[in-house]
């Protein structure tokens, strides 16, 4: 299998990466994940999904690849907007994630409150996002395991901290990565926003959201091979 990994959550995202590029199945683990060796330009990435959402699930997912030979690993997904100027479809890379789900505190000590991912590969994956995409930004994340219990003042707290989007993966697997010892980034795609005094969910499944995620894809890929 590749050293280089992508992680989606997406099943019409990976339908079609599929769609786009020459691409074979591989076992990976005991056969929830569904996992592809994806041919794309300059070499081949593993692409894996299939595993469900949230920390114990991507993070699972993480320990499955990482036994299979995974050495750097990106995961893409979609996310909550957190700023009134967000739109469906705006890109963010993580450079930091808010530690509030459970699996970080099983793989790294609890008194820091970030966890942040590889510093290099985040620069090179920003880099990637960029020379495909106007309005990229990098910032934090808040990772939650508990995406209906948001509440008003969370998210004008962490929002007041420069934090960008909310969603439940990114804190868990850099813990993972950080203990495995392998290099891990993530994005994400606005697809929905906590940003006003209720729930906007309008964007789950747009189409300029999972075109958004296209371009996540096609830049993890670059940074991978």
């Amino acid at each position: 299998m590749s050293e280089g990994a992508v992680l989606v959550y997406s099943v019409k995202l990976m339908r079609q990466i599929l769609e786009r590029h020459e691409a074979s199945e591989r076992h990976v683990g005991p056969g929830y994940l569904n996992v592809h060796d994806v041919k794309v330009p300059g070499g081949r990435v593993a692409l894996a999904g299939g595993f469900g959402i949230g920390g114990p699930a991507a993070a699972t997912a993480m320990e499955e690849m990482v036994g299979a030979g995974a050495r750097r690993i990106v995961s893409i997904g979609g996310a909550g907007g957190l700023h009134p100027a967000q739109t469906i479809g705006d890109l963010v890379v993580c450079d930091r994630a808010v530690r509030d789900e459970g699996v970080s505190y099983h793989y790294l000590p609890p008194d820091e409150r970030y966890v942040r991912p590889d510093a290099a590969l985040t620069a090179r994956l920003l880099e990637a996002v960029e020379q495909r995409a106007d309005g990229v930004v990098a910032g934090g994340t808040w990772t939650t395991d508990a995406p209906y219990r948001e509440t008003r003042e969370e998210v004008l707290h962490y929002r007041a901290e420069g934090v960008l989007t909310v969603e439940m993966e990114a804190a868990s697997l850099a813990a993972v990565a950080l203990h495995r010892g392998v290099e891990f980034a993530t994005a994400f795609a606005v697809m929905d926003s906590l940003a006003e005094e209720s729930w906007r969910p309008e964007g789950l499944g747009h189409p300029d959201a999972v075109a958004a995620l296209n371009i996540l894809f096609d830049a993890a890929a670059a940074v991978l091979v």
